[in-house]
C-alpha cells in the first residue's frame, strides 16, 4: 500500500491482531479515504496469514505455535508478541503519531498480544488507542472472563481502550440476519470507525478536536463506549447529511439512540470532501444534539479532504461512565461481591478506597461441619476477634 502523509506530517498506524483484527484491517485497507493510514496485521495462525490480502502481514510466534494459532491460550499470545517478530513490529511503528490496535478479545492471540503492544507503544512514547470487541454472551462464561482479564491487563499501559461488546449487534440487527452477514457488517463498521478515530489527530481545518480531548474525556473514569457511524454521498439523494445521520443512529455498534441519550461524552468527527459546507455540518450536529441531554459533553472535530470525494462521514463515540463504580467505592467483599466489575478504561492517579469487610458476628465458616478443636473450653475454629468479642476499629 502506498503510504501518504497528511498536511501536518502526522502518521496513523493501524495494526489488526488475531483473526478478527486481520479481517478488519483488510477492509480498512480498501478505503480510498484511508490511504494515508499505515495498515498491517499480525497473527499466530498460518492459515490466516496465507489467506490475507494485506501487504504488511506479520507472522508472530509461528515457531511457538507451529502455525496453529494459540488455541485460546493467552500466555501463548503474550509470548508470541513479546519474543517473536517484536523488532519488526517496532520498526513498523516508528514515526507514528498515533497507533490504533484492533482485535477481538476472548481468545489467545489478541488477548495476550494487546498488553504487549501497549507496553511497546508506551516504551516508544507513541499514543495508542485500542479498539477491542468482547465476546457474545452465548460464547460462554470462560471467554467472557478471558476478555475481562485481558482488558484489565491492557489498561495498565494503554492510553485509551474502547471496548465494544459484540452483544450490541443485537440492538439493531434482525434476529434472522445471517451470522456471516452480521460479522461482515460489524467488521466494516469498525473499519470505518477507525478512520473516524484516526481523523482525530489530523489538522482540523474546520472544527478543532484532538487526541488529548479524547484522552481527557476518558481519563480517571471507568467507561464504556458505543461507536456510531453514518456516511452518505450524492448518490444517496439530495440531502446526504440527513441520510448520514439516519445511518449513524442505526449503526449496529452504537446500540441504539439511547446510547446517545445516556452518554456522558460524545466525541464526534465530521469528514467530507471539498464540497462539504458549514450548513451540512451544522445540520448534522443539530440532529445529534436533539438526542442528547443537558449533561452530555460534546467534543466535535471536522475537516475536509479531497480523498472523500462527495462522501460525507460522521463518526460518533458515545462514552458513558459506569456510576456503579462510585456507588461501590466503599467496597463489597465475600459472598455478596459482584460477579463482574466494570472495566477501567484508563488508569487513575487516585489511591484505591479500601472497603469494610462484611465480618459475621459468630461463624465457623468452612469449619462448621468439621470436628471441634476445643482447648481450655474455647472453640479455636471461631476467629479470635469474634470469640473474644473484640471491637473492630473501622477508623470512622
Amino acid at each position: 500500500m502506498t503510504e501518504t502523509r497528511n498536511e501536518n506530517n502526522k502518521t496513523v498506524t493501524v495494526l489488526g491482531i488475531g483473526k478478527a483484527g486481520t479481517k478488519i484491517a483488510e477492509i480498512l485497507s480498501t478505503f480510498p479515504e484511508a490511504e494515508w493510514i499505515k495498515v498491517a496485521a499480525a497473527d499466530t495462525d498460518s492459515s490466516v496469514i496465507e489467506a490475507s490480502t494485506l501487504k504488511n502481514m506479520f507472522p508472530v510466534g509461528i515457531e511457538w505455535t507451529h502455525g496453529m494459532g494459540c488455541g485460546g491460550e493467552v500466555i501463548k499470545g503474550e509470548r508470541a508478541f513479546a519474543h517473536f517478530s517484536k523488532k519488526q513490529i517496532e520498526t513498523f511503528f516508528e514515526g507514528s503519531s498515533l497507533l490504533i490496535i484492533v482485535g477481538g478479545l476472548g481468545g489467545g492471540t489478541a488477548t495476550g498480544g494487546a498488553s504487549v503492544l501497549a507496553r511497546i507503544a508506551k516504551k516508544m512514547k507513541i499514543p495508542a488507542v485500542f479498539i477491542v470487541t468482547t465476546p457474545f454472551s452465548f460464547e460462554g462464561h470462560s471467554k467472557r472472563m478471558i476478555s475481562e482479564h485481558g482488558i484489565k491487563a491492557l489498561v495498565q499501559d494503554a492510553d485509551v481502550v474502547l471496548p465494544i461488546p459484540n452483544d450490541i449487534l443485537y440492538s439493531t440487527l434482525k434476529s434472522d440476519t445471517p451470522a456471516d452477514d452480521a460479522f461482515k457488517k460489524a467488521n466494516s463498521e469498525i473499519a470505518r470507525a477507525i478512520v473516524g478515530v484516526a481523523e482525530i489527530i489530523r489538522g482540523k481545518n474546520l472544527l478543532s478536536a484532538d487526541f488529548s480531548d479524547l484522552k481527557s474525556a476518558l481519563n480517571k473514569r471507568k467507561s464504556f463506549c458505543g461507536i456510531g457511524l453514518g456516511s452518505a454521498s450524492s448518490a444517496d439523494g439530495p440531502n446526504r447529511c440527513i441520510t448520514a445521520c439516519e445511518r449513524l443512529l442505526e449503526s449496529p455498534l452504537l446500540g441504539g439512540v439511547d446510547k446517545i441519550r445516556n452518554a456522558d461524552v460524545l466525541f464526534i468527527t465530521v469528514c467530507g470532501g471539498q464540497d462539504m459546507n458549514i450548513g451540512e455540518m451544522k445540520q448534522a450536529l443539530e440532529v445529534i444534539h436533539r438526542h442528547c441531554t443537558e449533561k452530555t459533553k460534546m467534543i466535535v472535530g471536522a475537516s475536509n479532504d479531497p480523498a472523500y470525494g462527495d462522501l460525507m462521514q460522521i463518526t460518533l463515540l458515545a462514552i458513558y461512565y459506569d456510576l456503579t463504580v462510585e456507588k461501590q467505592s466503599a467496597g463489597t467483599f465475600g459472598p455478596n461481591m459482584p460477579k463482574e466489575y466494570p472495566l477501567e478504561i484508563v488508569g487513575s492517579d487516585k489511591p484505591p478506597v479500601q472497603g469494610d469487610l462484611p465480618l459475621m458476628q459468630v461463624s465457623k465458616g468452612i469449619f462448621t461441619n468439621t470436628s471441634k478443636n476445643i482447648i481450655s473450653g474455647q472453640d479455636l475454629d471461631i476467629p479470635t476477634f469474634q470469640r473474644m468479642g473484640i471491637h473492630i476499629d473501622k477508623g470512622k
